[in-house]
């Protein structure tokens, strides 16, 4: 029986040699891959410029380019009047000591970042403000469920804005923009570890992230 089995898989091995030998020896000219031409249909080309599905790169109006000065102040603005409004909602109608304790703190603290960017939006460009854009309040409970819910919407609007503002600080040359930055991170961070502390935050930022 070993015998057997021993001439068998020398049948099966010599028989894949003869095989691939003859696949080799029966190949013509014809089943050689050639180069493509620029007139082949089966081509891809690079995009054109009027090209529709050409990758065209980002505008400074672009919501996936890198914001600008300008935009980045409007864009702040109106980020800073959403977190007031909202801490404004926390105080009123938080149940716990601790969210209305941050929601205390985020008033004090976007109130102070909202009057500096103001300021220097007047600077450059002469006008404090010009986007009068209704600001869409998110959506939250009533009662016992307010806490867990307007607590992970705020702290993933503020690790959003870490991350925002640490990329923007390497890319700005304006000095007040980037002073300014540099005084707002620590804040900001400082509420996303007292947002943590709020139990049921971090579980209900997620959801939030994946709708």
């Amino acid at each position: 029986m070993k015998k057997m089995n021993y001439h068998i898989k020398n049948f099966f091995l010599a028989a894949s040699v003869l095989f691939a030998l003859t696949s080799s020896i029966a190949q013509t000219s014809k089943d050689t891959v050639k180069a493509g031409h620029s007139s082949d249909a089966m081509i891809v080309n690079p995009g054109r410029a009027n090209d529709g599905m050409a990758v065209k790169p980002g505008r400074s109006h672009d919501g996936m380019s890198i914001l600008s000065d300008t935009a980045f102040l409007s864009k702040n603005i109106m980020d800073n009047r959403m977190e007031i409004r909202l801490a404004q909602l926390g105080q009123t109608k938080g149940t716990s000591p601790a969210v209305k304790r941050v929601a205390a703190l985020m008033i004090t603290d976007h109130s102070a970042l909202l009057n500096d960017l103001l300021k220097i939006a007047a600077a450059t460009r002469g006008n404090a403000d010009d986007d009068h854009s209704e600001i869409t309040m998110p959506a939250l409970p009533e009662g016992k469920d307010f806490d867990s819910e307007w607590a992970g919407q705020m702290l993933l609007m503020h690790e959003t804005k870490i991350a925002e503002l640490e990329t923007f600080i390497g890319l700005t040359k304006n000095a007040a923009l980037k002073a300014l930055v540099v005084k707002a991170i620590p804040k900001i961070k400082t509420h996303r570890e007292l947002l943590l502390k709020i139990p049921g935050a971090k579980e209900k930022s997620k959801i939030v992230n994946t709708v």
